[in-house]
């Protein structure tokens, strides 16, 4: 039966492009828009502790603290995204676009309902939680406005989520990239006119990205819900069988809770990182985010990855759907080596973007951390590349392993040795190091052992047993 639904001639040359096209420039034309849109992403962290470095300490340690618990709350709406875009990816490459489209209208329901249950829980409960997570009075009094403001933004951030893994399971990153530098444009605007124009406290930092993120949603519904968009939404199309809402959140439940915990524990490291005081918990941020800069380009390649994967099966092309993954280790590990080399070179330079602080022990804890964790843009970027291969194939619960265990297995362990055998705030850089090192040569093993099964199996037995 020949599907009713037809691309437009741009769209079906961008997807025979995806499927037959030189793979290195597949790769490059996809992964460069998202590549500025991860330092988009990056940029608004940057930005946030940027305007808040002229407030005070006390407001910089919030924004770390409370920027890792948004990013665990994000985790709902970018797990349904990822899923449900590997899926609408597979049955696009094969050209089945009542199918893709059916997909599309369950993950974009999924994606609404469990992220605002999880935003509403997240305002409801607020200082408990940060109560629980150890964070102190200080840091509570000074940030609960942002907190409040940022869990809001996640449940905004989820639609675009979804919004924008639809656009990639198309293979359109271009409008993704626009998009979201108006996005960022309106942020920064906003914010050096709250905190430098008008004087005002951190809470406006996180409304400016409140903003921000409305008008991408507002973008978003509309080209959504277009009647000329392939994969449109229909409101009365979300009554689906129960079918294809449970083959997204199979693939979705190991990435959200991967995801989630992973993030959350970031926010146990940096309670954690309290121990050695309020300032050790700034430092670690600012080094993070520094170290952040390489890594916020590179590691996009996952998700450009994972939905070439999932449209190259959908065309039956095992081979090239590999061979897209070593691209994107090249391309990625190139690209975060590099901007390593140029943030290691530059570091004097670059701590006093992030804090104006001139007491020299603050500066050189800074540096000491950062001195270890730079290293993470390279060894982060390399299991990222290999989790979206996995993402790609539908073989989500090994992305769950790797996320868990990084933290609960190698991270948090370390650190609770160290602090317990007396070693200083260093150990907050060893912590990153090793546990993002064991945890790539473990994901490298993950890789080599589904490589040889591949050989020996083939992929259709794999994933009847997936």
């Amino acid at each position: 039966m020949q599907d009713p639904i037809k691309l437009s001639k741009k769209e079906e040359l961008r997807r025979r492009f995806i499927l037959d096209g030189n793979i290195w420039k597949v790769m490059i034309q996809l992964s460069i828009p998202l590549a500025v849109y991860g330092l988009f992403n990056y940029l608004y962290g940057f930005f946030d502790l940027l305007m808040v470095s002229h407030i005070g300490d006390n407001e910089v340690a919030s924004v770390v603290f409370i920027d890792q618990i948004k990013l665990a709350m994000t985790a709902f709406g970018a797990g349904i995204a990822a899923g449900g875009s590997v899926i609408v990816a597979r049955y696009y490459g094969s050209n089945e676009m009542v199918e893709a489209r059916k997909h599309a209208n369950a993950s974009f329901l999924i994606a609404v309902v469990f992220s605002f249950i999880a935003v509403a829980l997240s305002m409801v409960f607020g200082r408990e939680l940060l109560r629980l997570l150890n964070a102190s009075d200080e840091m509570i009094n000074a940030g609960y406005s942002y907190y409040m403001i940022q869990m809001l933004t996640t449940g905004i951030m989820a639609i675009n989520s979804v919004y924008m893994g639809l656009e990639k399971a198309k293979g359109n990153t271009r409008l993704i990239l626009w998009l979201n530098l108006i996005a960022m444009i309106v942020k920064l605007i906003l914010s050096a006119l709250f905190v430098f124009g008008l004087g005002l406290g951190m809470m406006y930092v996180g409304l400016a990205t409140l903003i921000g993120q409305l008008i991408l949603m507002v973008v978003a519904l509309f080209v959504l819900f277009n009647r000329n968009n392939s994969l449109r939404l229909d409101l009365k199309h979300m009554k689906l069988p129960m079918r294809y809402f449970k083959a997204i959140l199979i693939i979705s439940i190991p990435v959200i809770t991967g995801k989630f915990l992973f993030s959350m524990g970031k926010v146990l490291v940096n309670s954690m990182a309290a121990f050695y005081g309020t300032s050790a918990v700034a430092a670690l941020g600012i080094a993070t985010k520094i170290g952040g800069a390489a890594g916020s380009m590179a590691i996009v390649f996952e998700e450009s990855e994972a939905s070439v994967i999932s449209q190259n099966l959908g065309g039956k092309q095992l081979n090239r759907a590999m061979k897209s993954h070593r691209v994107s280790q090249i391309l990625a590990i190139s690209i975060a080596t590099t901007g390593m080399v140029i943030t290691s070179i530059f570091i004097n330079q670059i701590i006093p973007i992030f804090t104006n602080s001139n007491d020299p022990v603050y500066i050189e804890m800074i540096k000491n951390i950062y001195m270890w964790e730079r290293f993470s843009a390279i060894t982060s970027t390399s299991i990222a590349i290999i989790a979206g291969m996995f993402i790609g194939f539908k073989f989500t619960k090994i992305t769950f392993v790797i996320n868990v265990t990084r933290l609960f297995l190698f991270r948090l362990p370390l650190l609770i040795i160290l602090q317990n055998i007396g070693v200083g705030y260093i150990a907050l850089g060893y912590i990153m190091f090793y546990s993002n090192l064991i945890t790539m040569i473990m994901s490298v093993i993950f890789y080599m052992i589904f490589k040889y099964r591949l050989r020996t199996e083939g992929y259709h037995e794999m994933y009847l047993e997936n």
